[in-house]
């Protein structure tokens, strides 16, 4: 998009989070300043900040891998569960060695997700069923894995709660900062975004996925192995999801619970579409989720706004970005 464009998105988006603020009877300026307080006013905050950015960036990520290539994968929330299930029925096997703990965690969360993605993959390429259908239907199992798991083979036998086994404290991701909950997950997040944005923009198999996803007859024709690439994006888009979910328990939680989630998948979705289907504008996209996730405490503590207003700004940016878009394919 133009930037007169992305402009006139961001100034409608924040007028119509304005209006929603006064309509709860609060002044958009201290609204703004609470939001801004609480999502990178202090050391601590901003580590809240960052932690959260980690899972989103990750499946923002996924998703332009997948999109970009033709596939709709809708299943990024599935495949974070599954990554998350497998970082923790790994980590806790090594007690006494972190290291390899942490090495067992960023091998088996991602092979889960890719495992997790892999049935609509195969479903799609050898039986037509719509990739928008499997993958949703393929999150409902993973939640419902997740319940079964923590409340069965992986169950913590100490506890009442129906958690796993938690991770020893050594194989834990340590701050990046004292009093922050930043680890390195959150560089290891931006460096993989960075190499995406390298891959698709510069590399002959980043022109051949994007060839596939834009033109996939063309492509065929062209000689391109379309199913190919197909198969491997979807498994690749899996696969960091499930990276995100195992950074999630290394980084943050240190065990799986139910429920473990709050829809870390189909926010990294929204990322992607706000952030143009870039790599680099997923990730960013992905930051300002994050950041309005981590003030919308201070939101509704400093300015008595409720705090799922902060879910609703980025979902009126989606909205007016596809708004303007589709206004322009129509002009």
């Amino acid at each position: 998009m133009r930037p007169a464009a992305v402009a006139a998105v961001a100034a409608g988006t924040l007028a119509a989070a304005a209006l929603l603020v006064l309509a709860a009877g609060a002044s958009p300026a201290d609204a703004f300043v609470a939001l801004l307080r609480g999502a990178v006013g202090s050391s601590a905050a901003l580590g809240e900040t960052l932690a959260r950015s980690t899972g989103l960036v990750l499946t923002a990520l996924g998703a332009v891998v997948a999109f970009r290539a033709g596939v709709l994968n809708i299943g990024l929330e599935g495949q974070f569960l599954a990554g998350a299930a497998a970082a923790a029925a790994a980590g806790p096997l090594f007690p006494d060695a972190p290291l390899a703990a942490r090495a067992a965690v960023l091998l088996a969360a991602p092979l889960a997700g890719a495992l997790q993605a892999a049935p609509a993959a195969w479903l799609a390429e050898r039986r037509q069923v719509p990739a928008v259908l499997s993958t949703i239907l393929l999150n409902l199992v993973a939640a419902a894995g997740v319940t079964w798991l923590v409340r069965g083979p992986l169950r913590d036998p100490s506890g009442d709660y129906p958690q796993s086994r938690a991770l020893a404290d050594a194989a834990l991701l340590p701050p990046l900062a004292g009093g922050s909950r930043a680890t390195a997950a959150i560089l290891l997040a931006l460096l993989l975004a960075a190499a995406g944005a390298f891959l698709l923009a510069r590399t002959p198999l980043g022109l051949a996925l994007r060839a596939v996803g834009e033109a996939p007859r063309a492509a065929r024709a062209a000689g391109l192995p379309d199913v190919g690439l197909r198969v491997g994006a979807f498994l690749s888009s899996g696969a960091l999801a499930g990276l995100a979910g195992g950074l999630e328990v290394l980084a943050v939680t240190g065990r799986l619970y139910d429920p473990f989630t709050a829809g870390v998948g189909y926010t990294g979705i929204t990322a992607a579409l706000l952030g143009g289907m870039s790599t680099i504008g997923g990730a960013a996209s992905a930051l300002l989720f994050a950041a309005l996730g981590a003030g919308s405490s201070a939101l509704q503590r400093d300015a008595g706004v409720p705090s799922s207003l902060a879910s609703i700004v980025p979902a009126l940016a989606v909205l007016a970005l596809l708004l303007a878009r589709g206004g322009r394919r129509e002009r």
